[in-house]
Order: C-alpha cells, then structure tokens, then sequence
C-alpha cells in the first residue's frame, strides 16, 4: 500500500468594509492593532457625494444581485477621486470581486495598489495587508506571500493564531518542515480548540520531518479525543506504514474495524493487505492470512467490497497462504474474466492440476490462459495440459501438447525428452 498524506488547501479570507471617513472620530471601538508601528493617517475624504458614492458601492458589493454596478461605482471612484483614501476602499472593493470570481492575480495586483496608497486607517490597512498575504498563498506564491505575512506581524505588532497557521501552512508548502511545525506549534498555542486541519498540517510536517513517532502521537490525541475520527485513523495507519511498522498499522487497522471505521471497499482491501504483508514477514503466515480471508468475505457479504480484479485476486491470494487450496481456486477463477491477460488462468490451471487433482478444470483454464495470451512462459502451460490429459487418459492429447510445449525454449528440452520417450515406448 501506498502512503500518503493529504492537506487541505488553503481558504481565502474575505475582505470587511466599514466606511469609517466621517464616523472614525466618533466610534470608540479599541483598534484591532493598538501595537502598529505605522501611524495611522487621517481620511482625506471630505466630497459627501463621493462617500455616498462609495456606501453605494459597498453596499451593492454586498448584495450577489448587483456586483456588476459595485464594480461600476467602485471604479468610478478610482477613475474620478482626488481621495487617497476613497481610491484605496474602492480598490479594496474591487479587488473582493476579483476574489468572490476567484480571479486570485487580478485581486492581489489591487490590494497591492490599495496598500501602496498608504491612505487606509490601521485596521483596514493591516487587514488588507493579511489578506494579500493569503492570496499570495492562494496563488502558490509562497516567498511573497511570507514576505507580506511578516511585514504584517513586524508593523502591525499583532500575532494571532490564524496568522501562525496561515505561516505554518506557507513553509509547509515549501518543504520547510521544521519552520512549519514552529509556526504550528505557536498557533495551537493560541487556540483552545485548534481547527482539525491545523492539526493535519502539523502531523503532515512531522511527516516530512520523518519524526514518525510525534506524528503518531498527534493522531492518537485525536483519536483519545473522539474514537470516530476517520480521517486520524487513517493518517495513523500511514504513519506507521512510513515508518515501516506494519504490525502497528495492522494492530491499528484492526483497533479501527472493532470501532466501526472499516466501512468502504478501500478500507477492506486494505484491511486483507496488511494481514498478508504481516503474515508474510511471520514464520507462519497462515492465521493472518486467514483473517485477510475472513476480512474480504465480511466486506463481499455487506456489499461494500465490490467484485473486481484486486478484490478477487487478494482474495485468491490469502486463501492460498491459508492452506485453502479449492478456496484459491475459486476466487482466482472469479477474478480471471477482469483480467485482460491469461496469467490468473494460468495460475489457477497450474493449482488445480498440480495440487487439487482436478484434471479437466484445470486443462479448460490452461487453455483459456493460452488463449488470452500475455503469458511469461506459455511452453509451461502446455507442458501442464499434457500432464492433464496422461491423467485423463488421452495419450494423443498429450503427445500435441508436448509438441506445443516443444516450441518454446523454456519447454523444449523437457517435452522433447517425453516424447522421444513416447516414441521407443517408454511415455508415461
């Protein structure tokens, strides 16, 4: 089984709009960054057509019915105002259409231009500058996107736990694990109840980190948390996969099938897998093959795992190392009509003739294997026809058999051999 590890993408804040030219010297609110090292300036808005203007285009941005005359106010705004200030909200407001049309370039190009203006009071200049940093990651943009996340915390003298998320979340992108977990670390910190893809964010950086054991560590909390969380049993199992600990991803596979968490046909296929891969390494692969046995017939019984080639391979395959020999049979022979080559009815033949005694089955499904093709050594599926057809009693079956397999270079010794035999007299 292949492990690997999934992380969310990034989520894209929303700019807030709150004219504040005329109502800033009236609202006592306490400002979201009383630490900036930026002096906040005054509005030098003071045309109460173009405020009105602009509360019309704020206000249509907020409706979905009428972004197209936001867009109109907002870029008269832009076009026409001697207002610093006014040219920056308006910028603001039409870069939140760029986003809401998830045109990422075109939204940053104008909160860049909103920012260089340098016109916005505190709260919205460094809320516009948080928000560009995001949409730099949005865009994969990750040098600039830290750049403009730092210059946020440095001049804006604010830290918060979304911001250490949104700075783990950059440098794991960029294969900075270490600077990840740090920035991780700091954002849980801060949060009682950190969001779940955080947490995924930081298992994924000691993932990469290989620290496996702090890996396993973060998705067993999880789990103590809430025993149903599927995705935390499943990174679980991957750790210890990459760990290469196969007893511990089965013991833990087999901790998530007593809770309820071995419910789809992937889930079950992989169940089986990890018995036969844990089996294998035993001297006695036999009682965990037959757990992969009775895993897959559970998953066939519910009608989750659904028939196809793997499932009925694996199945085949565990039945084997179980020592169900007619059970092998059985489901390789299910499984062959998906297979677009002959070794499965090959595989099947060579079982029934050699080991079940069941001549007649076993020739048909030689044959259906010659037919199909794709065989790596056809001379021994005719080398196997003809021993079928000795014990069927049908000697001149036998000898064309053995001329067939005498074509081939991995046969040709062996059935010239018979016949030459057969020829003095002396075949069996």
């Amino acid at each position: 089984m292949k492990s690997r590890l999934f992380v969310k993408t990034l989520a894209t804040a929303m700019l807030a709009f709150a004219l504040s030219a005329t109502a800033v010297a009236a609202d006592k609110k306490p400002p979201e960054y009383p630490n900036a090292k930026r002096e906040s300036p005054k509005s030098d808005l003071t045309s109460q057509r173009e405020q009105d203007l602009l509360q019309k285009g704020f206000n249509a941005l907020n409706d979905s019915k009428q972004q197209a005359e936001a867009q109109k106010d907002l870029e008269k705004i832009v076009s026409d105002s001697h207002s610093k200030y006014a040219k920056a909200e308006a910028l603001r407001g039409l870069a939140q259409l760029k986003i809401n049309a998830n045109d990422y370039a075109g939204g940053t190009d104008l909160l860049k231009q909103a920012l260089a203006l340098n016109s916005l009071p505190n709260d919205e200049y460094f809320d516009t500058m948080l928000t560009l940093a995001q949409l730099y990651a949005q865009n994969e943009q990750w040098q600039p996107a830290l750049d403009t996340l730092n210059a946020w915390m440095q001049q804006g003298g604010k830290q918060t736990a979304s911001a250490y998320a949104l700075e783990g979340n950059i440098y794991y992108r960029q294969n900075q694990y270490q600077n990840a977990v740090d920035a991780l670390l700091k954002a849980r910190a801060l949060n009682d109840k950190p969001p779940q893809s955080w947490n995924q964010l930081l298992m994924a950086s000691y993932f990469g980190l290989k620290q496996y054991d702090k890996a396993a560590d973060l998705e067993k909390q999880a789990l103590a948390k809430d025993p149903t969380d599927k995705n935390a049993f499943s990174n679980l199992v991957k750790v210890y996969l990459e760990a290469n600990e196969p007893a511990k991803a089965l013991a833990t596979m087999r901790d998530g099938m007593a809770r309820g968490l071995i419910t789809t046909d992937t889930d079950y296929i992989n169940l089986a897998k990890m018995y036969l891969i844990v089996g294998q390494s035993s001297s006695d692969p036999k009682p965990d093959a037959q757990q992969a046995v009775a895993a897959l017939k559970e998953g066939f019984g519910k009608g989750v795992v659904t028939p196809s080639l793997e499932s009925y391979k694996l199945l085949g395959d565990a039945s084997y190392l179980a020592d169900d020999l007619h059970g092998a049979a059985d489901a390789w022979g299910k499984a062959a009509p998906f297979a677009k080559d002959g070794k499965l009815d090959m595989q099947r033949g060579q079982l029934m003739v050699q080991q079940l005694d069941q001549y007649k089955d076993g020739k048909a499904a030689l044959q259906q294997a010659l037919a199909k093709g794709g065989l790596d050594k056809p001379g021994v599926a005719w080398i196997l026809i003809g021993n079928a057809d000795l014990k069927l009693k049908d000697k001149a079956g036998a000898m064309a058999a053995y001329r067939k397999a005498a074509q081939f270079p991995e046969t040709k010794s062996a059935a010239e051999k018979w016949l030459k035999a057969e020829s003095r007299g002396g075949g069996k």
